[in-house]
């Protein structure tokens, strides 16, 4: 990018200075209109100011593409917010331009395969991701979270992508750890480090075991690498003893700010997944370590002490592999705080009969659809639900439609609607009779969610961890009937679910009190985990 000139540089700031006070129409206006703000390149120059207002910043590209359209840097870089926004179809036609120019350009290839993944194209996408993770940490980083989308990979090739990313990308960095633990009986710090303390899955199960935990012996620490900007966020810095905002640190500042905590026990609430800082949680920042809640497989990270899982997940004989202690916790692993405001879990007694999913688009591989069009085709009249942030766009909606009809289930028996606030989402599940869970990824907030509302989950269990969520949900509710053990068994317990629609729909409340009484059992959750981190404490002053 050449060097702005004095007059562009007082522009830039001008439009940062609206942009930090709200007034984002008259930013994006002034950047548009300005030449020297629309000159290619010049995105990079704003590009920290317009980050939270995607919105605006993907209309501006646009102005700035229409203005150079023969420039592909304004296209590419326009491909990368559209495909954070969620509009995947057009951001696929931008990277399509840029690479008909730039074939090689590595980030448009990126910003492609990701964005392919998103809108249900599994297969393709991981394809094309595969091919640049040699030799590029970042998207090495993505590939380990994206992979478990794959359902070609097994525990096996997972444990292997794992380690071999921990060798080549987990540097070592700053001091060694000085602290040791001591006295197996002391008031234990605890700290609970996410990029995610807001409303979502990560608030969904930690809430209630925060809130029973016991204070005489334990204190509590939420460690947020966010700001705390929701209601969610702010409730759970009120249940912890002391809230710590840690936003925007590089490594050796977040390293030197965790170890001045002087935490006698840290839990990692994201693994490897986005916004995770596992290379800094690497150098070692307490002296007892736990890895839980937002990853679902080992970190395979150095000074990684424990990890969380349960019987249902990890059975004795499972083959899925850690480099940490792994520990099962009685009551379960997941402990589901409902929304205080959830509607009844009823129906609204409306025909036909709906088959449903609200998990993610990434989660709907071929076979998945496969599965689902033949579940369709064995219920005539049936439809079929799905709700997903990527369904916003339309081109998106027209494409999953097409891979439906190459099974042979026409559009006008998918309702297919974009995500709405987390309660609106609740109530839609007044209109379902039978979730879907989507294989090998399954669902674990969604399956909480659905079951709350009354409705039951037909699942796949698998082999791997992340394939067996739903599974494991439903081992505790007793409801093993719902759980399939191959694609043609799948289909059958959804079929056999289908003729008892009239049964299952005066059975919502009792489905609800059940998940009440085994999936929301904060008091003897929070007594296990207490009980795991005791004897881990006391093993390590040992």
């Amino acid at each position: 990018m050449p060097p702005a000139s004095a007059q562009t540089r007082a522009r830039v700031t001008v439009v940062r200075n609206l942009l930090r006070s709200g007034e984002g129409e008259r930013a994006l206006a002034m950047a548009t209109a300005e030449a020297s703000l629309a000159l290619p390149g010049a995105a990079d120059r704003i590009d920290m100011e317009f980050a939270p207002w995607p919105r605006l910043r993907a209309r501006w590209l646009q102005a700035v593409v229409a203005r150079f359209p023969q420039d592909p840097a304004p296209r590419a870089a326009l491909a990368a917010v559209l495909q954070t926004l969620g509009h995947s179809s057009a951001a696929l036609d931008c990277c399509e331009a840029v690479l008909a120019r730039w074939p090689e350009d590595r980030a448009t290839r990126e910003v492609r395969a990701l964005a392919l993944i998103e809108r249900g194209d599994v297969e393709t996408g991981l394809a094309s991701l595969r091919e640049l993770v040699p030799g590029n940490r970042e998207t090495a980083a993505r590939h380990l979270v994206v992979m478990h989308y794959d359902p070609t990979q097994s525990n096996d090739s997972l444990f292997a992508a794992l380690n071999d990313f921990g060798a080549r990308h987990l540097r070592r960095f700053g001091p060694p750890y000085a602290r040791h633990a001591q006295d197996p009986q002391r008031r234990l710090r605890i700290g609970w480090l996410s990029p995610r303390l807001s409303e979502g899955p990560v608030a969904r199960f930690l809430e209630a075991p925060l809130r029973a935990f016991d204070r005489t012996g334990y204190e509590h620490l939420l460690l947020a690498l966010q700001p705390l900007n929701d209601e969610v966020g702010h409730r759970l810095a009120k249940l912890a003893d002391r809230c710590v905002l840690l936003p925007h640190l590089d490594d050796e500042a977040l390293l030197s700010a965790l170890r001045e905590l002087e935490l006698d026990v840290l839990f990692d609430l994201a693994g490897h997944a986005t916004a995770n800082r596992l290379e800094v949680i690497a150098q070692r920042v307490a002296p007892l370590q736990i890895s839980w809640l937002d990853w679902f497989n080992t970190t395979a990270a150095p000074n990684l002490d424990a990890w969380f899982s349960d019987p249902w997940l990890t059975p004795a004989d499972s083959s899925q592999a850690y480099t940490e202690n792994l520990l099962h916790l009685p009551a379960g692993r997941f402990c589901y705080s409902p929304l205080a405001t959830a509607p009844a879990p009823d129906h609204d007694g409306a025909a036909p009969l709906v088959f449903a999913s609200f998990n993610r688009l990434a989660k709907l591989n071929d076979t998945v659809v496969a599965a689902w069009s033949r579940i369709l085709l064995g219920a005539p009249g049936a439809q079929l639900e799905l709700r997903a942030r990527m369904l916003e766009d339309p081109a998106t909606q027209t494409h999953l439609q097409e891979r439906f009809a190459k099974h042979g289930v026409e559009a006008q028996r998918l309702r297919l609607h974009a995500s709405v606030p987390y309660r609106d989402l609740l109530t839609a599940y007044a209109k379902v009779d039978i979730v879907l869970d989507p294989f090998p990824f399954s669902g674990c907030t969604t399956t909480c969610d659905a079951l709350w509302m009354g409705c039951p989950v037909v699942t796949l269990e698998g082999e791997t961890l992340v394939s067996r969520q739903s599974a494991s949900l439903l081992q505790r509710l007793g409801r093993t009937e719902w759980i399939a053990t191959s694609i043609d068994d799948y289909v059958s317990r959804a079929l056999a679910l289908a003729v008892q629609v009239p049964s299952l729909r005066t059975q919502r409340v009792a489905l609800r009190a059940a998940v009440l009484e085994r999936l929301c059992d904060a008091d003897s959750q929070a007594h296990d985990m207490q009980i795991a981190i005791r004897q881990l404490w006391q093993k390590a002053c040992a």
